[in-house]
């Protein structure tokens, strides 16, 4: 038993750069044809500054995609950040990286900046969520906000109150799903791509957004790698193995932080992601001596 890691890793031209990994809840994400990889590996290609050049890591989430089968049981975002601290320094050996993601990826992310704030150089997520979001007492409060913010918040009620349901059946039964998913293609591609419909900005018109490639794509990773019902264990492992804070510190990510709120960033808005990470690691390239390195 163990735990099997898919990545791909695009490396800049210079040796004096570094790396960051970049990490989203689904392998899919890593696959995307517009998320050109070689715009973070080789900004002076696309006209950009080629000072702005970071190798990039992109493992597959454990259960998700080509990180299968998964035959460890308790791996959740937490445990992940600490799988990717050994893959980037004694795996690959960067000294320090920074982290970017989206989705269980802003999580894992958050997790390196706050347990491996010392290695992690910076982090930046395009969607944000506390680390102990799973834990029912740990979310934001009524109080947390500020007067002017009463939209967001009722924002973010709705929100938990009716686009939730995948995740509280996923952290609760995610076998039972399983084998309705693993049964049916035509039922797996709808339980995916509605998401897509309803979160992204195309206005209930999908192929605004995306291709029919790129949906089929997504579906297909999932179907022929069989990883629906260990993708959905994710859930389950995230509640019912909280999260616990490793020290007292205040902010709770001491890790220098950006966040682009997305929720598809890297299919829906890639040269502005990519823009802001560059912008965001640029900043901290000059606060220290030796280069930065990155994760996807």
């Amino acid at each position: 038993m163990g735990t099997g890691i898919r990545l791909a890793r695009p490396r800049a031209g210079d040796e004096r750069i570094q790396s960051f990994p970049r990490l989203h809840r689904r392998s899919t994400h890593s696959l995307h044809p517009r998320t050109r990889q070689g715009t973070e590996t080789d900004p002076a290609a696309y006209g950009a500054d080629p000072a702005d050049a970071f190798d990039v890591v992109v493992p597959c989430l454990p259960g998700f995609g080509f990180s299968t089968p998964l035959e460890l049981p308790g791996i959740n975002f937490w445990r992940t950040a600490d799988l990717w601290r050994t893959l980037m320094r004694d795996v690959l050996g960067y000294g320090r990286f920074g982290a970017q993601g989206g989705d269980f990826g802003s999580s894992i992310s958050a997790q390196l900046g706050h347990r491996y704030w010392e290695d992690t150089i910076g982090v930046h997520l395009t969607v944000m969520l506390p680390l102990g979001f799973w834990d029912a007492t740990d979310g934001p409060k009524p109080g947390d906000y500020a007067a002017e913010e009463a939209g967001w918040a009722r924002r973010t009620n709705d929100f938990l109150a009716t686009e939730m349901a995948y995740a509280h059946l996923q952290a609760s039964k995610p076998q039972t799903l399983a084998y309705a998913m693993h049964d049916s293609p035509v039922g797996l591609a709808a339980w995916l791509w509605e998401k897509r419909r309803t979160w992204s900005d195309c206005d209930g018109d999908l192929e605004r957004r995306f291709t029919k490639d790129e949906l089929c794509t997504t579906a297909s990773l999932y179907w022929l790698t069989e990883c629906f019902g260990s993708s959905a264990r994710y859930y389950y492992e995230a509640a019912h193995n909280l999260w616990r804070p490793d020290n007292s510190d205040s902010p709770v990510v001491r890790s220098p932080t950006a966040v682009a709120v997305f929720l598809f960033a890297p299919a829906e808005e890639p040269t502005m992601v990519v823009e802001d990470i560059r912008a965001f690691f640029r900043n901290l390239r000059r606060e220290i001596a030796s280069p930065i390195r990155h994760i996807l």
